[in-house]
């Protein structure tokens, strides 16, 4: 984007910010009401608003000068149309239909919305992200498997659609199983970091967060190839919510967020260091609490074990929250 021509008209990203918050709200508010007629018109602003920003993102592509990273911004462009796929399908789903066929949709909603918008997102921000969290440069290596990754991505939950939409659970279950593999392929120049001992919270958080997107995914791929039924694969992998949304979504955010603040906040090499101390204490524990939580969570062996779970899980969640709130701004002049 710093290669793109200046511009202060910010109309476009407020109307496309205002049509998805609006379109989320009226699905949400139809499928508590059961009002079929809001999901269908919240499921059009979505979709309308991934639209936009994908055309956006490809109209801002083209214009911009040459640049290392100029096949990042492909990630967002498809991750967008996965995006305007999945909330198609989620307006045929608020229709009610009946039998294999509903749930048949429902898991290529998942797939479009998760593995598409969600994962190939996360995917084209990996590649800079580690080692700008590292503050080195991007190891050409890591840049070459990322963008050789992504045809692989695409190609894997396109074919998860598929199986879902023909009824061939093989196909969707061997999809994932690609998927996992593009995923592996694109992360695996990293995985020598795992062997050193002071990686920041970052890198541990971003890394954790892997971990539950990957075993999510096999969990997936075995259900569809045990499973008899498209409905008993849907109910399990509603189960897997726990994984994506606390063990893979929120620990991406935490670990991106302990780098960017400190960043943001400036103030010049002290204050940074100071920030960056601040960021990392307890890092261990907080690492150590949220995923044993989740484990807890997502065994659920009895109702106590469970609570102490999502305490261990709160706990952690509130000393990252006080840690990044008391880190200081950069001092006026």
């Amino acid at each position: 984007m710093l290669r793109l021509p200046a511009t202060s008209d910010r109309k476009p990203y407020l109307v496309r910010v205002i049509f998805l918050n609006v379109g989320v709200v009226l699905i949400i508010t139809g499928k508590i009401q059961e009002i079929k007629f809001l999901m269908v018109l919240g499921a059009v602003l979505v979709v309308i608003s991934a639209s936009l920003h994908a055309q956006s993102l490809f109209k801002h592509m083209s214009k911009a000068l040459p640049s290392r990273f100029k096949r990042i911004p492909r990630f967002y462009i498809v991750s967008a149309l996965f995006l305007v796929l999945g909330g198609t399908l989620g307006g045929f789903l608020s229709q009610g239909l009946k039998g294999e066929t509903q749930y048949q949709l429902l898991f290529a909603h998942y797939s479009a919305n998760i593995f598409g918008w969600i994962g190939i997102t996360v995917a084209g921000t990996l590649i800079t992200l580690i080692p700008t969290m590292l503050r080195t440069q991007l190891p050409v290596l890591a840049e070459r498997r990322g963008y050789k990754s992504f045809p692989w991505l695409v190609l894997s939950t396109l074919l998860m659609m598929s199986g879902a939409l023909s009824d061939r659970r093989m196909l969707s279950a061997g999809a994932v199983l690609m998927f996992m593999g593009a995923w592996l392929y694109l992360l695996s120049p990293h995985f020598s970091l795992l062997l050193k001992r002071n990686n920041p919270f970052s890198i541990l958080s971003t890394f954790s967060s892997n971990a539950w997107l990957l075993i999510s995914a096999l969990s997936l791929a075995i259900d569809l190839i045990t499973e008899s039924t498209w409905k008993v694969v849907n109910h399990r992998a509603e189960s897997l919510i726990f994984m994506l949304g606390i063990g893979f979504a929120l620990q991406i955010g935490l670990g991106a967020l302990s780098y960017l603040i400190p960043v943001v906040l400036g103030g010049g090499p002290e204050n940074a260091r100071m920030n960056v101390a601040v960021s990392e204490r307890f890092k261990s524990l907080r690492l150590i609490f949220l995923n044993v939580g989740l484990f807890l969570l997502i065994t659920n062996l009895s109702r106590s074990i469970f609570l102490f779970g999502g305490a261990l899980i709160a706990l952690s969640l509130m000393v990252n929250l006080l840690l990044l709130g008391s880190l200081r701004p950069a001092k006026r002049s």
